[in-house]
């Protein structure tokens, strides 16, 4: 489909904004009929319908667009049209919960081994999702977490139980202090940004390792079976210091929580920041799915 899905590169930002086609415009009878869409007319993707973009979105989910193979170089598409708005974040097909249990519940192609490792960055509080791997398929899980008092709840709850290490620290592209504001069961860096206004004792400081240089220390010259990656931001360090290290290959399965960046600047109205907001994070978004498919294009990632 030669430049169908640039044409709708338009279209989708305008979706995504909760734009509407042109009056008398109907909407699509299925799939198939927004899947047709990717191979029209720059004029035609122009109105398509913002019904389109969750059935679209539902289907990519699940690799099943009509007559489309996903393509490395459609990230920047698929990363606009995507963005979370009510239109997405309510319907059935894009629900966040509904797609977030697939990183529990999706079989995983092939299947994990038995008694392998899975590193776990961002565990937070009680490391559930790796409790969860633990129990179902056996697998030995070292916890990240850099944040001290969610460290303390997380030793609280699973410290000294067998097939669990926990590591007060996270991991980034280099090793290096930072601050932490810290917020019920998220957290978020704060670099480059003050901490004048936020509450005491919600900013604290901590520990992050370069992936290339700890992973290979908690490893001892073995491999990860999972990488299951959910810190708020930092995924996109994190992938970039196992690649440049080399050992992303290496790693059958990745699974990534992606989050937006934020643009910090005091003299940009907020739509303008919300939009290079957007800019910056489907850019970082796909330089990171770019180094995961150059490591395996056989088995592109599915799961982020």
């Amino acid at each position: 489909m030669p430049g169908g899905v640039p044409r709708l590169l338009a279209a989708g930002a305008a979706g995504a904004v909760g734009a509407v086609g042109p009056a008398g415009s109907r909407a699509p009878a299925d799939l198939a009929e927004c899947a047709e869409l990717l191979h029209r007319s720059e004029h035609e993707a122009a109105g398509s319908p913002p019904e389109c973009r969750t059935l679209l979105l539902g289907a990519l989910a699940r690799d099943e667009v009509p007559g489309y193979a996903y393509r490395v170089q459609d990230c920047h598409f698929w990363a606009h049209y995507g963005v979370r708005d009510r239109a997405v974040e309510g319907a059935r097909l894009t629900d966040f919960n509904r797609l977030a249990e697939l990183r529990l519940s999706e079989p995983f192609s092939p299947p994990l081994r038995p008694n392998a490792t899975m590193l776990y960055v961002g565990a937070h509080r009680t490391g559930d999702d790796g409790a969860h791997f633990h129990r179902h398929h056996r697998l030995r899980v070292h916890l990240f977490e850099p944040s001290p008092s969610f460290f303390g709840d997380l030793q609280r709850a699973l410290g000294g139980v067998p097939g669990f290490t926990l590591h007060n620290y996270g991991l980034g592209a280099q090793t290096r202090r930072m601050r932490l504001l810290v917020s019920g069961t998220a957290s978020r860096t704060l670099e480059n940004r003050s901490d004048v206004g936020l509450a005491p004792g919600r900013v604290e400081e901590v520990l992050v390792r370069a992936a290339a240089e700890a992973a290979p220390d908690v490893l001892g010259g073995g491999a990860a079976e999972l990488l299951h990656v959910n810190c708020e931001g930092c995924e996109y360090d994190v992938i970039e210091g196992i690649s440049d290290a080399g050992h992303l290959a290496e790693i059958p399965q990745v699974q990534i929580a992606t989050h937006m960046l934020d643009h910090q600047d005091p003299n940009v109205p907020f739509l303008e920041a919300m939009a290079l907001s957007v800019q910056v994070s489907a850019r970082r978004y796909c330089q990171m799915h770019g180094r995961g498919w150059r490591a395996d294009p056989l088995h592109p990632w599915a799961k982020d």
